[in-house]
């Protein structure tokens, strides 16, 4: 027992002189932000000025040589401190502080060329380019796809690493996915076919027409106008025989819209209206022929009441009239007309086919 009593008092003395352990010194660098407390420095990035500074413990039986001083700008630095304490032992803590006062930059513009002369017509995403002194974490760029318009745009938002986020929008550009609108018509007549279209409701303008012509199963189409003009007239066709114009409009975005027509040309019967009803004497109007000097034109009501020559395709009638030594009045009734081209001199009788015949009714005293 007296043997191990002075172990016990010899391991505590050993304990009073010894040095102290390294563990319990510690060194912790410190940052003051603005008006704000003086707290340890944290390991991410501060985005206002700070001014770097030190303590250690035990504070009072140590003295330390450390980088200290005020960071205003950006900058990353690699600063240490060393203390040398009472005890003899010498601690050194290295410290790295990121200050980031500038703001980060970007710009943004489409991920891709235009479509068609200008025009984007599929939906279009933005590629951003940005920087930040403290390097850029991410980027969340746009797409547009609509609607139509001259001044689109697309745009990112980024966040660089020290968490300051910056948003940047293209110029502006053009964006449509709209074929144009086209309404076509064709107005046949003898041995030749009027053709007129008018294009619109969309945003890129139209820049051509085109027409191509077939007539039958299996037979090609023939092109026979391309341009900026609103109609056409084809005269080489032949009266009788059905053909089918496709009329195809292009905008400036490069959408096309195609409307085929269908028409049968050859002489024909233009008003009234069959079986119009009328309480005025009404303009009697066909189609031309070709070679034609003038027309007869027979009009009848329980029996033929009116035989005339006009030089030109229509003929107004009038309230009353004679005819064939008799006089006649446009009473209420149905009428009956009929029309047939004349060629050369009247005198010769030389008369083509009928052009027509069509009814139309007098629905009071004119």
């Amino acid at each position: 027992m007296r043997r191990l009593g002075l172990l016990v008092a010899l391991a505590a003395v050993a304990a009073m002189v010894a040095p102290a352990v390294a563990s319990a010194d510690t060194i912790t660098p410190l940052c003051t932000v603005g008006q704000g407390p003086t707290q340890p420095c944290g390991g991410g990035w501060y985005t206002s000025p700070v001014f770097l500074s030190w303590t250690w413990s035990p504070l009072t039986s140590g003295t330390g040589s450390c980088q200290a001083g005020p960071y205003d700008t950006d900058a990353t630095a690699r600063v240490s401190c060393t203390v040398t304490w009472t005890d003899g032992f010498v601690g050194t803590q290295s410290y790295t502080i990121k200050v980031e006062t500038s703001s980060p930059t970007a710009t943004v513009a489409p991920s891709r060329h235009p479509d068609s002369d200008g025009w984007f017509t599929h939906p279009v995403a933005g590629t951003p380019s940005a920087g930040a002194f403290s390097g850029i974490a991410s980027c969340a760029p746009t797409t547009y796809a609509g609607p139509d318009t001259m001044s689109a745009t697309v745009s990112a938002t980024c966040v660089d690493n020290a968490g300051k986020t910056v948003t940047a929008t293209s110029a502006p550009f053009a964006y449509d996915v709209t074929p144009p609108a086209l309404i076509a018509t064709a107005n046949p007549a003898d041995k030749r076919v009027a053709l007129s279209w008018q294009t619109g409701g969309d945003l890129a303008p139209t820049v051509s027409v085109s027409v191509t012509r077939s007539s039958g199963a299996g037979q090609a189409p023939e092109a026979i106008y391309a341009g900026a003009a609103n109609h056409y007239v084809d005269t080489h066709v032949r009266n009788g025989v059905q053909y089918t114009y496709t009329i195809t409009a292009i905008d400036q975005a490069g959408h096309a819209t195609v409307q085929p027509v269908v028409v049968t040309p050859g002489p024909r019967l233009l008003s009234p209206s069959q079986d119009a009803h009328l309480s005025a004497p009404p303009i009697l109007a066909w189609t031309p022929v070709t070679g034609a000097s003038y027309y007869n034109v027979q009009l009848y009501r329980n029996g033929k009441v009116l035989s005339t020559w006009p030089d030109r395709p229509s003929l107004q009638l009038r309230h009353r009239w004679r005819y064939d030594g008799h006089r006649y009045r446009l009473a209420p009734g149905r009428y009956r007309w009929f029309v047939w081209p004349g060629f050369g001199k009247r005198s010769a009788g030389r008369y083509g086919h009928a052009i027509g015949s069509g009814t139309f009714v007098v629905v009071r005293r004119a």
